[in-house]
């Protein structure tokens, strides 16, 4: 695996391993701390990402009290609304 930089959310001890920004099928889940990290980084609230990624606000309080996984593709669009840059494509 490439040697990726890890993203640290000024606040919050959450943080993005480089595992969590890699293509499909071989990226890692990120953790609720992860992900509630990233969207403080994107301000963005659960109503308000459930409506950017189209689902429900339940849906991403799973998310982010580690209820259910976050899916690929949303992951993907929270990360680049933080400014986190995208995925790196699959070589």
């Amino acid at each position: 695996m490439d040697d990726r930089a890890t993203y640290r959310l000024a606040g919050d001890e959450a943080y993005v391993r480089a595992e969590n920004v890699l293509p499909y099928p071989v990226w890692v889940q990120p953790s609720a701390s992860q992900i509630r990290g990233v969207m403080l980084r994107a301000g963005l609230e659960p109503r308000t990402l459930g409506e950017f990624v189209g689902v429900s606000r339940k849906e991403v309080n799973r998310w982010t009290l580690g209820q259910t996984p976050i899916p690929y593709a949303c992951w993907v669009l929270l990360c680049q609304r933080a400014g986190l840059g995208y995925l790196d494509s699959w070589n």
